[in-house]
């Protein structure tokens, strides 16, 4: 089984900053309220992906089952696991 890439080239800006294409963020659920990890190998490969947080289900073991509406969710991860602004 053969893994696909996806590549592309990026110009980044005279503050250090990159642009994560608007595609690539609809396909993994990145909007301004995620938070992203960076990784920086030593073979001078730089990994990015979404930070997901504890309460977030990796496997879909609850798929489609929801004890919270989005918004309690919201309001708990926001009381477990504050961030700074």
């Amino acid at each position: 089984m053969f893994k696909t890439t996806e590549k592309l080239t990026q110009k980044v800006s005279s503050n250090g900053r990159i642009v994560i294409p608007k595609e690539w963020r609809d396909k993994l659920a990145i909007d301004d309220t995620n938070l992203v990890e960076m990784e920086l190998n030593d073979d001078n490969v730089i990994l990015i992906r979404k930070k997901l947080h504890p309460l977030e289900i990796e496997d879909n073991l609850f798929d489609g089952v929801s004890p919270f509406t989005d918004e309690e969710l919201e309001d708990v991860k926001k009381s477990l696991f504050p961030t700074e602004d």
